[in-house]
């Protein structure tokens, strides 16, 4: 029992003797060892009155090396008599956090799969509408039917990568890379069944949830469903890590001035203001601001 708590022993003693030097000087000695000298080797004589307060500080010290090298013996005997449970505890924390490291390389790898297939997807879909390599936007195409035909294709092309990648942000990318082509195939009921499936996936962080209510309110715009977009727009604004929630308040307020509820978009107009003041908005839209800031003042 002694053998195996030895060391921590030496350890505890060690450490203990270290902060009882503060109150009585001359603890270490010159090699870097430990040793006890009284406090009276170090400050000179002691007075009649002093000495045994010193015996009493020097006699507590004693007895505090002693409580800590009988708590270490203890230690070091539990753990050699519970030598196999100490050994399973161990071995079961090094296994779990190799589990952890291999779920971590595991979550990477598909990330980058599912990246992968989303680039692939996306490049042959702006080869096949005729947009040149390096291009941002897809070019309209003379003919009205083969640019149907292409975006119904990739429609479907998209959806299977989401499938073959679900939980992976590029899943979620190409879920909203399929609900813009059905929208612009005139399926606005399948574009917004897939809007609806991520956001009650609720999709990880604010920058892609920001990012699919946003493409929910653009694709309700295109219907006329003012109000209801500008509520898309507002909950985007409200995502306080998603990037463009200034540009969504903006949105929010230009489709409730569309809706007709000219009081409510001041108000966000007022908000906008105050929430970032440097924000340049487009002519048209600073120009219906001002109008609005003219009527409340009616």
């Amino acid at each position: 029992g002694r053998h195996a708590g030895a060391p921590v022993a030496a350890r505890a003693r060690q450490a203990a003797l270290e902060v009882a030097d503060e109150l009585t000087p001359g603890l270490a000695s010159p090699s870097g060892r430990f040793r006890y000298t009284p406090a009276s080797a170090c400050s000179g004589a002691l007075t009649e009155d002093e000495r045994p307060d010193m015996a009493r500080k020097g006699q507590a010290t004693i007895e505090t090396l002693d409580e800590i090298q009988s708590a270490a013996d203890k230690l070091g005997e539990w753990i050699q008599a519970n030598l196999l449970l100490v050994s399973a505890v161990i071995v079961g924390l090094l296994a779990l956090a190799g589990v952890v490291a291999l779920i971590a390389r595991a979550d990477t790898k598909r990330e980058e799969e599912a990246s992968d297939a989303l680039a692939r997807a996306r490049d042959a879909y702006f080869e096949a509408m005729g947009a040149p390599p390096g291009a941002l936007e897809v070019p309209k195409l003379a003919n009205a039917a083969a640019a149907e035909r292409i975006r119904k294709e990739y429609r479907d092309r998209f959806s299977e990568v989401a499938k073959q990648h679900p939980g992976t942000v590029a899943g979620a990318l190409a879920s909203l890379e399929a609900a813009e082509l059905a929208d612009a195939t005139g399926d606005s009921a399948g574009a917004e069944a897939i809007y609806q499936q991520l956001l009650e996936q609720k999709a990880e962080g604010d920058r892609l949830r920001g990012l699919v209510l946003q493409r929910v309110a653009q694709s309700l715009e295109n219907a006329d469903r003012w109000a209801e977009a500008a509520d898309r727009h507002e909950q985007a604004a409200k995502l306080p890590d998603y990037p463009l929630r200034d540009w969504a308040l903006a949105d929010a307020a230009r489709c409730r001035a569309l809706a007709g509820d000219k009081k409510g978009a001041a108000a966000l107009y007022r908000q906008l203001d105050a929430q970032a003041p440097d924000l340049r908005l487009p002519d048209y839209q600073r120009a219906e601001k001002r109008e609005l800031e003219a009527a409340a003042l009616l």
